[in-house]
């Protein structure tokens, strides 16, 4: 009597499978899930490998699509036969997942035609948390919240794909003492962003220009750290500040809105909002000086709907005072305003005209003063807010020697006599 191995057999001896029985119409087996890098960190981009045979030459993977749901991944497969040789065709078939987040993840394989015979142990891997890419961040500028005294405002840029989860920002001072520290109110850092310290009270910020610690938590671990030199500079002729306009009630507003802006009783600038049918917004950006002021909006028209409400911004999550408009009557709503002048890593500012400059060469960096005062006491810092070197320096010109340090942005700062702190940016690269 003759007999035939049936196809199932066969498999089961190459693979060593013993507890699957392979069903009619399948086109796909799969034997094996590699997941590539073999150990991924969250700042790895993942790909799964699924290795196996097809049926036949005329069998094929049509497309392969991964759905993430928590930690579980379902891959859907789609096959296809057509007329070909009946032999065992190896494949590898390859599923990128992109980055993921750290954890354990579960891997269901779908889809009709595909026999899942891989291993249980290969249905799971694991992301590690990778250490946070800090060096990533652009930290803009750290200042003056610009509508209040009690707040520091952090300028933060994040190109990466870490979130840094729920975020929150610490100022300490050199000797410890918390300075300002955010709450917790953000899922993560993403694109560009400004967070907000609250300044406990009681807290006295120390003299500027002085050095300050800024660390960024994320689900309450130090994830980063800068080390910084902070100064609360003094006041600049004006600071750009949004003036809106805008309708919050279910009726529509329209026609013209004077706006005043007062300081001391004097006024400053003033100008005029539109609404229209189409457009229940409008706004002004103009410049300030830091004090305090009074905006003043006067209807054009007598009521005919909605309820707009006035006042300054920075963006739309950082806002000062509001109030609503008084159609028959004029409105107001005071609000201080506090230049954002603590500057540091890429946020630093121009150089003083006429003060400060700076000469390169393929070696050295010069600084001097044009007016010929003397520089005082000379600090360098990095991007990352390290200091590079310090001199004190009696007169007004300073070479450092600069052919040794890496490609970048610096920031000097010189602390003359008279304690006026000037600083000057210059690129090395």
């Amino acid at each position: 009597m003759r007999y035939t191995t049936p196809l199932f057999l066969i498999l089961t001896t190459f693979f060593g499978w013993t507890a699957n029985v392979v069903h009619a119409q399948t086109y796909f087996y799969l034997g094996e899930i590699a997941v590539m890098p073999a150990a991924p960190t969250d700042q790895d981009p993942v790909e799964l490998q699924l290795m196996g045979n097809l049926s036949s030459t005329g069998s094929s993977i049509t497309s392969a699509t991964a759905e993430l749901n928590g930690y579980t991944i379902t891959l859907a497969l789609v096959t296809q036969n057509t007329i070909g040789m009946d032999v065992i065709v190896p494949h590898t078939e390859f599923v990128a997942l992109g980055l993921l987040s750290a954890g354990t993840y579960t891997v269901n394989i779908t889809g009709a035609g595909v026999d899942d015979l891989a291993p249980s142990g290969q249905h799971e891997f694991t992301v590690s948390g990778g250490a946070f890419p800090c060096d990533s961040l652009v930290l803009a500028s750290l200042t003056w919240s610009p509508f209040t005294d009690t707040t520091l405002l952090v300028h933060i840029f994040n190109p990466t794909f870490t979130l840094f989860n729920y975020p929150n920002f610490v100022l300490l001072a050199d000797n410890g003492d918390t300075l300002a520290k955010e709450t917790i109110n953000t899922f993560g850092i993403a694109q560009d962003n400004y967070n907000m310290l609250d300044i406990p009270a009681g807290t006295v910020m120390p003299q500027s220009p002085f050095n300050a610690t800024l660390q960024l938590f994320s689900s309450q671990q130090l994830a980063c750290s800068w080390d910084l030199p902070v100064d609360l500079c003094p006041p600049g002729d004006c600071s750009p500040v949004v003036l809106e306009l805008r309708n919050f009630s279910s009726g529509t507003a329209t026609g013209s809105f004077q706006y005043n802006v007062r300081k001391s009783g004097t006024l400053v600038l003033s100008g005029f909002f539109e609404l229209t049918d189409e457009q229940q917004y409008d706004e002004d950006t103009v410049c300030l000086a830091p004090g305090h002021y009074l905006m003043e909006v006067i209807p054009q028209q007598g009521p005919n709907g909605g309820q707009p409400y006035f006042g300054p911004r920075l963006t739309p999550m950082i806002q000062g005072a509001h109030a609503p408009v008084i159609w028959t009557a004029l409105s107001d709503v005071a609000f201080s305003f506090y230049e954002q002048c603590i500057e540091i890593g890429q946020g630093i500012s121009e150089p003083v005209e006429g003060i400060l400059h700076i000469a390169r060469s393929a070696t050295s960096t010069e600084v001097y003063t044009s007016d010929g005062g003397a520089l005082g006491k000379i600090r360098v810092f990095d991007a990352q807010g390290r200091v590079m070197a310090t001199q004190v320096e009696v007169g007004s010109h300073h070479t450092f020697r600069t052919d040794a340090w890496s490609p970048g942005l610096y920031l000097l700062q010189a602390r003359k006599t008279d304690g006026h702190v000037l600083t000057v940016r210059f690129v090395i690269g």
